[in-house]
């Protein structure tokens, strides 16, 4: 059988589209974000990721570039830990050792089902001001063990088909100094999800989740 001949023109359509996606997460997130870290410094980045492997498909122009190469991690971290995601599920993760940077830059993983089918992962990560820890901030510069850091997060599920699961994000709070700013983070990294999901959603509805898939697929190759 021969090889598929892609159409160029549509390749660049698909490429740039999915950037696009990304980038209008990104800004999602930066209006929406409490904490100025993310707001104004920018230390935030969302992602598309691959519905089985979590290898990057698409990730913005404006993420903070460490993101680029470590977010595809969490998400493999995430699957790992719940091969099983159904849509509505997200997962929340800070774990240095599970994809994670330092504990501040929390993650979110979230499925995106298309015509009830897993087409992709849609994932970010933010920048929290405050995740406990011996000193405000997180910089403990005289830290001997992560634990001392803040608190650690493995992948753990925060929404469960849609549903917020308020005692789990109850004992997060309890140990960060400033619960209702880092309630307002975690919210605004919710809608970054919520707009890649729109958007994915109305370029699958375009193209076909076949075709998109196909193009995407080829884009990892070259």
């Amino acid at each position: 059988m021969s090889a598929r001949v892609f159409d160029p023109a549509t390749l660049a359509v698909i490429q740039n589209a999915t950037r696009q996606i990304v980038d209008e997460m990104d800004l999602a997130l930066e209006k929406a974000a409490f904490n100025p870290v993310m707001s104004e410094a920018r230390d935030r980045a969302n992602g598309i990721y691959d519905p089985q492997t979590g290898d990057i498909v698409a990730q913005g122009d404006t993420g903070l570039p460490i993101f680029v190469g470590v977010m595809q991690y969490a998400v493999k971290s995430a699957i790992e830990a719940y091969p099983d995601l159904e849509e509505g599920d997200v997962v929340i993760l800070n774990d240095p050792y599970c994809g994670g940077t330092h504990l501040m830059d929390v993650k979110l993983v979230r499925p995106f089902h298309y015509k009830g089918k897993r087409f992709a992962f849609l994932a970010n990560c933010g920048h929290w001001t405050d995740i406990g820890g011996n000193v405000p901030g997180g910089f403990g510069v005289k830290a001997t063990e992560i634990i001392q850091e803040g608190i650690r997060i493995p992948p753990a599920l925060i929404c469960r088909k849609g549903v917020l699961q308020e005692d789990l994000l109850k004992i997060l709070l309890a140990n960060m100094r400033l619960p209702e700013e880092r309630r307002g983070d975690l919210q605004a990294q919710f809608a970054a999800l919520n707009v890649g999901e729109a958007r994915l959603g109305a370029l699958l509805d375009k193209y076909g989740d076949t075709e998109v898939a196909a193009y995407t697929a080829e884009l990892r190759t070259l």
